[in-house]
């Protein structure tokens, strides 16, 4: 068990440093900045219900097992956090900043 949490957190880590290492290059970074906290902000509560959602259903079924129920919670709750963050990214790459509201790379001068 303690090699799932912290295989979890270390995924968790890589995803949201990937998430702002492939923010899109605009003119006014605010915008991008305002998304990308926005989008971080938006999946702790996610995580939060989804984990909290789950610890209930399991304990009502299963009430004697509840080191399992609060280990699934928190496992399912960090999943969808890392949806929430996946699904984010592609939004804010695809859908808001798209490659014609960009600034260009910059030219490599060899």
């Amino acid at each position: 068990m303690p090699f799932m949490f912290l295989t979890l957190a270390v995924i968790l880590v890589v995803a949201v440093v990937a998430f702002f290492q492939t923010s899109p290059r605009m003119a006014d970074g605010r915008p991008v900045l305002v998304f990308n906290v926005a989008t971080l902000v938006l999946s702790v509560p996610v995580a939060i219900v989804v984990g909290g959602w789950l610890h209930a259903d399991a304990i009502a079924r299963r009430p004697h097992e509840g080191g399992m129920a609060m280990y699934l919670a928190i496992m399912a709750g960090g999943a969808a956090a890392l949806a929430i963050v996946a699904v984010g990214g592609l939004i804010r790459n695809f859908g808001i900043f798209p490659l014609s509201r960009r600034v260009p790379p910059p030219a490599v001068t060899e």
